[in-house]
């Protein structure tokens, strides 16, 4: 019973949901998931074309945010999409940072790489939560969301130039992103989307 009023009080407030769950994830991805193993990972990495070292950080991120659309939508598909979605979007975040930066190392290609990176992670996460939302395709809401993962971004300039501690932005990152995500959802165990389930 006390469960159920916990879960309708974050049902009613999505966006702090989704916010306080990829702060978690954020510090989850900063203090282990850049050193978080798991054996046997490589087909698993073959799939999300990532690194197997770099899973964790997307899993993280993927399961806060399939959790979080699960319980503000009632949704029980997002718990498993969303994770999957969210993976692919760090995926192709970590591929635009490796293809803008490329082996230059200047900070002109740096700061190019951190904000388009941190667009692109965004912006996919988004639309993967859109699936379950009609409220997210808005494209002036995805565009926000990408705005703000591409100001976010920037931290990995500043961590790669050791100006700041390059796990911060995964603490800024995730729960900034999330919060985005979030601010348009509807509030309340009315909210029943009925899009993709």
């Amino acid at each position: 019973m006390g469960a159920m009023i916990v879960f309708d009080s974050l049902r009613q407030r999505p966006t702090w949901l989704l916010m306080g769950l990829g702060l978690i994830s954020g510090t989850l991805s900063a203090a282990w998931g850049e050193t978080f193993t798991l054996g046997g990972l490589q087909p698993l990495g073959m799939v999300f074309l990532l690194d197997p070292a770099a899973l964790p950080i997307g899993f993280f991120f993927g399961a806060a945010l399939g959790l979080g659309m699960a319980l503000a939508l009632r949704k029980a598909w997002a718990a498993i999409l969303v994770p999957v979605t969210t993976i692919y979007a760090w995926s192709a975040a970590v591929h635009t940072a490796i293809r803008l930066q490329r082996n230059s190392g200047d900070d002109a290609h740096l700061v190019a790489a951190s904000l388009c990176a941190g667009a692109v992670g965004a912006g996919v996460t988004h639309l993967g939560c859109a699936l379950f939302a009609s409220n997210l395709r808005s494209p002036w809401r995805i565009c926000v969301t990408g705005a703000v993962g591409a100001a976010a971004g920037l931290l990995f300039f500043m961590g790669e130039r050791k100006m700041l501690d390059e796990r911060l932005l995964y603490v800024i990152w995730q729960p900034a992103v999330a919060f985005c995500i979030g601010l348009w959802l509807p509030p309340g165990p009315t909210a029943r989307n009925t899009d993709l389930v």
